[in-house]
């Protein structure tokens, strides 16, 4: 009988972690499998990181916002409006938008100059050595990051488009 119970037991804490695995490796990628696809502006901020390698790191505008209302942790929901082939962020909220689409991010920075750093989870676009660095040259240009909101608001990177943004 004890052996059976733990068996059980044994079992229970397998099929316990597998479903914790899957349950992130669905959260991951929730946004690239259910989300809309949309374009935001972006600009480079860095290129490399000696510690998690090359990467381009993004921008946008609504990356910062005034302090007013907004503390280092809080969670903020930010509409979005179309604006010819881009998306363009509104006023940010302590809420979701009753309808559209909307990003979901965390203030991360604490208050300089008046403003907030906010990160959305589309910052960062991992690339070996050589296509890293030439993103951050094509970036310095323009570019337009191609991101899937789920409908929660979750965002993933899919990519960066710079050849549309420089033949324009």
């Amino acid at each position: 009988m004890k052996q059976r119970t733990l068996r059980l037991a044994l079992l229970a804490a397998l099929t316990l972690q597998v479903a914790i695995l899957a349950g992130v490796f669905v959260n991951g990628f929730y946004p690239l499998w259910l989300g809309k696809e949309i374009r935001l502006e972006t600009r480079p901020v860095d290129p490399r990181d000696l510690f998690r390698g090359n990467y381009a790191r993004l921008g946008y505008d609504f990356s910062t916002l005034p302090t007013a209302g907004f503390r280092p942790g809080d969670v903020i929901y930010l509409p979005l409006e179309q604006d010819g082939q881009v998306w363009r962020g509104q006023t940010p909220a302590h809420q979701p938008p009753e309808q559209g689409i909307y990003l979901r991010g965390r203030v991360s920075g604490s208050p300089w100059g008046g403003a907030s750093r906010v990160t959305f989870g589309i910052e960062a676009l991992f690339a070996p050595k050589e296509k890293a660095l030439q993103l951050e040259r094509e970036l310095r240009d323009g570019a337009v990051a191609v991101v899937k909101v789920a409908p929660n608001g979750r965002a993933a990177l899919v990519t960066v488009e710079t050849e549309a943004v420089n033949s324009e």
